[in-house]
């Protein structure tokens, strides 16, 4: 039988859910995993960067179990998330941190960003700064984290750290990344001078390959394939 289903995995801020469909949009089965919520201090919102691969592991072998198919089945996986929010690997490939969109800490950082070059930004990206904004976290962390921005290997997305976990490649794509600021509009490419405004010069190295929302970025691995019941080299 040649494959006839799509599953659908999307991180959001408080679960992760993996739904099957058919190749008519007609929803097979569902799954979801609550997620920790962690409030380190008054505006802080953060989750265990480790725990969305658990929980994400956990929605897709519930998600086969519950539909009774054989993964063979699978033509493709789609991968959605929550924008914003600054979600890091470190240098060799590890969740390094996990910043929700609905944090608050970087309101001053953005408040002094946007008077000092909010308009010059806007020029650019065609967005002001705002607290929960992906580069306005990163700059906070680079001021007042800078052992754990020194870490930092990947900048992500939610959606972006499961696209590594399954696939083993680091990659993010047009939508998140311009939708957090962080590209040069319409080119919708990166920008070093984009990058200095918001005093991330040194940040360039931590942006990964740039995709289209639709472009197949990697293959389910066997190990991936083995922590989740899926078919290695499922396109995803």
């Amino acid at each position: 039988m040649a494959p006839d289903l799509i599953l659908g995995i999307d991180i959001g801020n408080t679960v992760v859910k993996a739904v099957l469909f058919d190749l008519k949009g007609r929803q097979i089965a569902r799954y979801g995993v609550d997620g920790t919520t962690l409030k380190p201090a008054p505006g802080m919102v953060e989750r265990p960067p480790t725990e969305l691969w658990a929980n994400a592991r956990a929605a897709i072998s519930g998600c086969l179990e519950k539909a009774q198919v054989d993964a063979a089945r699978i033509a493709a996986i789609g991968l959605a998330g929550h924008g914003n929010g600054l979600y890091l690997l470190d240098k060799a490939g590890q969740p390094l941190l996990g910043i929700q969109s609905l944090d608050t800490r970087a309101a001053s950082l953005a408040a002094d960003l946007d008077q000092r070059v909010g308009l010059d930004l806007h020029a650019i990206c065609l967005q002001r700064p705002w607290a929960s904004q992906t580069p306005v976290l990163l700059a906070w962390l680079k001021a007042q984290r800078p052992e754990t921005y020194a870490n930092a290997g990947t900048l992500c997305f939610a959606k972006d750290i499961i696209g590594w976990q399954l696939t083993g490649v680091r990659a993010s794509e047009v939508s998140d990344m311009s939708g957090a600021g962080l590209l040069r509009l319409p080119e919708a490419s990166y920008d070093a001078g984009l990058l200095a405004l918001y005093g991330l010069s040194d940040a360039q190295a931590l942006l990964p390959p740039l995709a289209q929302p639709t472009d197949v970025v990697g293959h389910v691995t066997a190990a991936a394939a083995a922590a989740t019941g899926l078919r290695a080299g499922t396109p995803v």
